[in-house]
């Protein structure tokens, strides 16, 4: 758990759409158009009822190519630490995000990973997590 004066990402990992468990393929299944990133956060108490501002952002990473896939990439997102992204859970602060993405021409078979940053407007509160690698299949 962060202290009370930070945040920090828990998990980020993609997933089949309206499915809420990981997957490495998470467009496979029927080969379908889209598929979900699902972020995970605690933030302590104070701050995660503090209504500071923050930026979020997860880049999508094309290790096939070795570059960044602007299509497949999240924020940056001006965020702040309240409800209803964030909720009290016990001592701290939780949010569970899902992001839903459209798979774009050309990208088949290419293997990607995740890159996600949590940094407050003050540059007072960091946290950066990583994803698992995933595949893309042709729509």
């Amino acid at each position: 758990m962060p202290q009370s004066n930070n945040a920090e990402l828990t998990e980020i990992f993609t997933a089949e759409t309206n499915v809420n468990v990981q997957s490495n393929q998470p467009n496979a299944d029927n080969k379908a158009p889209t598929y979900q990133v699902r972020l995970q956060a605690v933030a302590g108490d104070p701050l995660g009822d503090s209504g500071s501002d923050y930026v979020f952002r997860a880049d999508c990473i094309d290790e096939s190519l070795a570059q960044r896939n602007a299509a497949l990439s999240i924020g940056p997102l001006n965020q702040t630490f309240t409800a209803p992204n964030w909720v009290k859970v016990g001592d701290d602060f939780k949010t569970e995000q899902t992001f839903t993405l459209t798979v774009p021409a050309g990208v088949e078979g290419h293997m990607f990973r995740y890159v996600a940053t949590l940094v407050g407007v003050n540059d007072d509160v960091t946290s950066f997590i990583e994803s698992d690698p995933f595949i893309l299949v042709d729509p």
